[in-house]
């Protein structure tokens, strides 16, 4: 299509300093797409500070568009039990999915298993305050948190895109849902992910 694109990749972690402009090389009149994955929760503080300041800082850099996707799970609770037993059935759905998905002695399965989610599970579990970074949040809550940063969703017009490739998979326990712009990943009535688009809210972009 002769359009150039150029992709910056932010290293972990993104602190407000860095979102600038400058540091990215953002030139004047270029179209500015900012893609989020499995990332944000890590700025979810007790004090919501963090949060907040790295959203600003993506908001200032006026992006045409922002995509998130999460993790749909409640794991910023305070209190330990809570935590634990949110883990316990949020963990169960993930790893239910993977039984269904791939062979017990997939190296894939078992890298995904150990390195990433074994991980999760400890730092969620295991861990306070500022070393406590999993800190994965439900829909509703991220919702309400771009919001209150200037921005406004942007609804998910390709379900049935989603639910082909999601078909590609063979596997009857997954489910997809639109909820308030947001699409919703889910397994055997679980939600386990969410995708939103956001773009700066008009009455917050002046």
């Amino acid at each position: 299509m002769g359009v150039p694109l150029q992709l910056n990749t932010v290293s972990d972690p993104a602190t407000p300093a860095f979102l600038t402009k400058e540091s990215l090389d953002v030139r004047e009149g270029e179209v500015l797409f900012v893609n989020s994955i499995m990332h944000l929760h890590k700025y979810v503080k007790e004090s919501r500070g963090s949060l907040k300041a790295v959203l600003q800082a993506i908001k200032k850099l006026g992006p045409t568009l922002v995509t998130v996707v999460e993790q749909d799970a409640n794991h910023n609770g305070p209190f330990f039990l809570g935590r634990f037993l949110e883990s316990l059935h949020y963990y169960s759905a993930i790893f239910d999915s993977l039984e269904a998905s791939l062979p017990r002695s997939s190296p894939q399965r078992m890298k995904i298993e150990r390195g990433h989610f074994g991980e999760e599970i400890r730092n969620i579990v295991a861990f306070e305050g500022s070393e406590r970074i999993e800190r994965h949040e439900r829909a509703d809550q991220w919702r309400r948190q771009l919001g209150r940063a200037g921005f406004q969703v942007v609804g998910m017009k390709s379900m049935s895109q989603a639910r082909m490739m999601l078909s590609v998979y063979g596997c009857d326990g997954y489910s997809l849902a639109c909820e308030k712009g947001c699409l919703l990943l889910g397994w055997k009535g679980k939600p386990i992910m969410l995708a939103s688009a956001w773009q700066v809210a008009k009455a917050s972009s002046s």
